[in-house]
């Protein structure tokens, strides 16, 4: 049985929507106009009969034109609106007297939903779900803010999230997470850690109990600044803010298993842009996604070692070499096999293991990630552009003197070459793939206009 999840925190995207409908030919459309769009909605949904002029009021979060042939002035007016537009006939098939509206909405710079068949309108209508679920979600980053480039790489890329995607990223101080983390005492840090034994972790692990309740106690800091802001998702840099200071403090790794199960999206290094990434596949697939380091490297060579400082270049240039020959790339996220949302792994319960031999005295999560479909993501800088692929996780790699790279997954992608020729970062969102590709491209492609990397 997986760790139990309290839904408190959880991303809501299954959220009501309000339509408009124009009809063509008149003011109000026919009975079986109405029925067949009502066919695509749920009951807590609305759906309202408009006149075209009526849509500059706004409120709407779609709009479904029914009896319409030839040109006529209701594109220019759901153009005007900004509205996402699905032409149908009562039995939900594309017809010819859809494509002169379709041709001139999408000359105009409309949107014209995917809708030929019914499971494509209603794959369209998902997507216009999510859209209107991520209007006002927010995301926390934390940050040392004496590292300026980073900081304002950060706030650009916060730019274009609130004006393409709608969504908040919220910017906080390491130095505030670790200060607000002293204010918690042993017997709160107790009580947590009886919680987590009984839900989250097997138990202590590889790790005392002074630093576990260290662990806790910067957990419930987190929890406060996640409840206090009202953040979906959250990311620190836990290396720069944790791990490389003057004296180093326990980092934030194992804390993001207790937040996964709490519902959170979380991911490591202050990565604004994977965190984002992880939210539209949430979105849009309906599963809670993670994400890790990717690599090309670390298959056969480096798995027949007995440690990883035995790893030299020309094994590295091997082992690269079939990555691109067998269409793999390697997964990995330090000593874990990636921050592994309960759904996504094999356990019941997470692990706690200490970093060595490359960190000793800091601790991971450890679990193993389910194998199957994948979908591989990225958000470019400021939110304009996304790489996504899909995949197949197909195989795992264990060993206790791998260092960093102790828990590998292996991904085969259709085309490692064009993968890599368009990879934008080391760091990828990565989710199960649960088949509703059309739901996902229309929301970043045609809802969100994200261009494709």
């Amino acid at each position: 049985m997986s760790p139990s999840v309290s839904g408190a925190a959880k991303p809501r995207f299954d959220v009501p929507i309000r339509a408009a409908v124009v009809c063509g030919w008149g003011d109000r459309p026919g009975d079986g106009g109405m029925a067949a769009i009502r066919a695509c909605l749920k009951p807590q949904d609305t759906v309202e009969p408009v006149t075209p002029a009526q849509l500059a009021a706004g409120g709407f979060d779609m709009v479904f034109v029914t009896q319409i042939c030839g040109y006529s002035e209701v594109p220019k007016a759901i153009a005007a609106s900004g509205l996402p537009a699905i032409c149908l006939e009562n039995h939900r098939g594309f017809h010819a007297y859809h494509a002169a509206f379709n041709y001139d909405l999408n000359g105009l710079g409309g949107t014209v939903l995917p809708s030929m068949f019914p499971e494509e309108m209603e794959a369209s209508v998902r997507a216009v779900r999510s859209r209107r679920a991520l209007r006002g979600m927010k995301l926390l980053v934390a940050d040392v803010f004496g590292d300026g480039r980073r900081i304002a790489q950060i706030r650009a890329f916060a730019e274009g999230c609130r004006a393409r995607l709608g969504v908040e990223i919220i910017l906080r101080d390491t130095a505030e997470l670790r200060e607000r983390t002293l204010s918690y005492d042993d017997a709160a840090a107790d009580a947590e850690l009886a919680r987590w034994y009984a839900e989250v972790f097997e138990g202590p692990g590889e790790m005392g109990v002074s630093y576990m309740r260290e662990v806790a106690k910067l957990y419930l800091a987190e929890k406060a600044m996640l409840e206090e802001t009202g953040a979906v998702g959250f990311t620190p840099q836990d290396i720069g803010g944790f791990l490389v200071t003057p004296k180093p403090v326990p980092m934030p790794n194992l804390t993001y298993g207790p937040l996964a199960v709490d519902g959170y999206l979380v991911c490591e290094e202050s990565d604004a842009e994977a965190l984002a990434t992880q939210l539209l596949l949430y979105a849009a697939l309906g599963r809670q996604p993670t994400m890790s380091n990717l690599y090309f490297a670390y298959r056969d060579r480096f798995a027949a070692l007995a440690s990883y400082k035995d790893y030299t270049d020309e094994m590295t240039l091997a082992d690269c070499r079939q990555c691109f020959a067998d269409n793999h790339v390697v997964l990995s996220h330090f000593s874990t096999a990636g921050v592994i949302p309960p759904g996504m792994m094999v356990e019941a319960r997470y692990k706690v293991r200490e970093t060595v031999p490359a960190w000793p005295g800091q601790a991971m999560i450890w679990s193993t990630p389910k194998l199957g479909p994948v979908v591989v993501a990225r958000l470019g800088e400021k939110a304009a552009s996304m790489h996504l692929e899909y995949g197949e996780a197909d195989g795992l790699g264990f060993g206790d003197q791998y260092g960093w790279y102790r828990g590998r997954w292996f991904v085969r992608l259709p085309d490692v070459r064009s993968f890599a020729a368009r990879c934008m970062h080391h760091h990828y969102a990565i989710g199960p793939d649960t088949g509703d590709h059309a739901a996902l491209e229309t929301l970043l492609y045609k809802l969100l206009r994200l261009d494709r990397a």
